[in-house]
């Protein structure tokens, strides 16, 4: 195959990716997530004012909900509203735009690996990576996990280069530590690397010949390291960290074993995912097709068989050292954390995969790969388009929208919502609103300010403008003369008679279930 035909066959690949990850972006997931709504507020106010949502000058670690959320993402969409506009579509459009070089990337790494013997499982395992329900769901996300995957693989690219050209070490270290200031698992995760990577493949950078190299590596890593150092010793840079001491009443080891397992479980990467959180999952598919489970253990089979191999030893390397950040994390299985885990898993079932396009004939291969591509995309479509739209709509924080248009029509009102099922629910309001980020900056709390990195504990009651965004005080709140905005679990039939309250107004979803019921106070006697 001429090089020419393999360049013209990948662009294929990710132009179908690309119309697959931008197609209903703005509508598909519905709603906007509170990650999604806090990014852009804060990467819009960046660029309009230099300091995010508490009036902080170019954080190093953001804030936002008490999360600490490394910045680079953050700054990388403000550098781009700039050019594209503000808003979820332009962060949605960052993540897939890093899902399809993170494609290329893995292109180039099984060309220059040459783990795979036929050229055509090549673009086979690009395409079916490409259009995996791991990469899609993230690829269409407003936040930094895919652009931080992105950058986790480039490292690990030149990483292993590097193996065999220590000149490369010069671009693999500060990529990946780089890539520290993208999400939290990529902090962790960059030093787990770090360490069991010089411990197996050290010996070759410490020799005379190419000592340099690593030297000018590391020195261009601390170099990049700098702003971190500066809040190390503060409780911001550790707080994901309590999640590691956290194992729930079992045993810590008790624990990371579990998580391990569950990780590791065909049932959880091919047919049920156990992730508790309805924000990271889509109906009735996991994170691979169930098919793939064959080319799997397949693929496994083959990696160990010729374990002493360069190349087989540096996948298992990434197999096991990707998931250790999401074992760690906590009680409950993330697969948000466990996302660079999808690297060396893909390449596992490439070996798979490969096996059996070896195995068949011409005729028996384009009729298998016909066959797999229209299953895999037919349960991708019901899935992800149609079922996860509807079935997670509440998830994603759906019908925020409307609720500030009817407070933009409202202006003269006074407005309470309630947070007491979402207590980060705020956010939603200042994006939706499009509330003057300098303005908001003197609004919240100044202790959150002068004490930015401190940890101090987050605060769930929120006042800008007309609108109060906390809990409900049914004593003085229903004399006031206010708008109460809450679920249909806000206010009980009891409690609209007790206090004389009015519904005025609804949202209701496409099954005509109401999401945010509006009711107006201030008439019960005695107020």
């Amino acid at each position: 195959m001429s090089r020419l035909k393999s360049w013209v066959i990948l662009i294929v690949i990710i132009s179908f990716a690309l119309l697959v990850y931008t197609f209903k972006i703005g509508d598909t997931p519905g709603g906007v997530y509170v990650d999604e709504a806090t990014v852009s507020y804060n990467a819009i106010s960046i660029l309009k004012t230099g300091n995010d949502e508490y009036g902080m000058p170019h954080p190093v670690l953001f804030r936002l909900f008490g999360s600490y959320t490394p910045p680079l993402f953050i700054y990388l969409a403000a550098f781009t509203m700039k050019f594209f506009g503000s808003g979820i579509i332009v962060t949605r459009l960052m993540s897939s735009a890093s899902a399809l070089l993170s494609s290329g990337f893995l292109y180039l790494f099984l060309e220059k690996s040459k783990i795979l013997k036929n050229r055509l499982s090549i673009f086979v395992v690009c395409f079916f990576y490409s259009v995996s329900p791991w990469l899609i769901f993230n690829a269409r996300l407003g936040y930094e996990t895919t652009f931080a995957y992105l950058l986790n693989i480039v490292g690990i690219y030149f990483s292993y280069l590097a193996l065999k050209n220590p000149k490369k070490i010069i671009l693999a270290l500060p990529i990946l530590a780089l890539s520290a200031y993208t999400a939290h698992t990529q902090k962790y995760l960059f030093i787990i690397y770090l360490f069991f990577y010089l411990i197996l493949f050290g010996k070759r950078f410490l020799a005379k010949v190419n000592r340099k190299y690593f030297l000018i590596s590391l020195f261009i890593t601390i170099l990049i390291f700098i702003p971190y150092l500066s809040i190390i010793g503060s409780p911001a840079f550790w707080v994901k960290n309590l999640n590691f001491f956290d194992p729930g009443g079992s045993g810590i080891v008790e624990n990371i074993i579990l998580q391990t397992l569950i990780y590791f479980s065909p049932k959880t990467l091919f047919f049920l995912l156990p992730d508790i959180d309805l924000q990271h999952t889509i109906p009735q598919i996991s994170v691979l097709y169930n098919w793939m489970v064959i080319p799997f253990f397949t693929g496994l089979y083959l990696l160990f068989r010729n374990f002493k191999k360069l190349e087989n030893k540096f996948i298992v390397f990434l197999f096991i050292v990707t998931i250790i950040p999401a074992v760690l994390s906590g009680r409950f299985i993330s697969i948000q954390r466990a996302l660079p885990f999808l690297f060396p898993l893909i390449l596992v079932i490439g070996f798979g995969i490969d096996f059996f396009i070896q195995k068949f004939g011409r005729i028996a291969n384009v009729i298998l790969f016909s066959t797999l591509t229209a299953y895999s995309l037919l349960n991708l479509y019901r899935s992800y388009f149609v079922l996860f739209p509807q079935e997670r709509a509440i998830a994603w924080n759906w019908g925020y929208d409307q609720v500030a248009e009817f407070i933009k029509k409202n202006p003269n009102k006074r407005f309470l919502l309630d947070n007491s099922r979402n207590p980060r629910n705020y956010i939603e309001l200042l994006y939706f609103l499009e509330y003057p980020s300098d303005v908001y900056q003197h609004e919240v709390d100044q202790v959150y300010r002068n004490n930015y990195y401190a940890a101090e504990p987050q605060i769930y009651e929120y006042k800008f403008g007309n609108i109060e965004v906390r809990n409900i005080d049914w004593g003085p709140d229903s004399c006031l003369d206010q708008i109460i905005i809450g679920d249909e679990l806000t206010v009980s039939d009891a409690q609209m008679k007790d206090h004389h309250l009015k519904e005025i107004y609804r949202i209701s979803d496409f099954r005509e279930k109401p999401v945010f019921i509006f009711y107006q106070t201030g008439s019960k006697p005695g107020c």
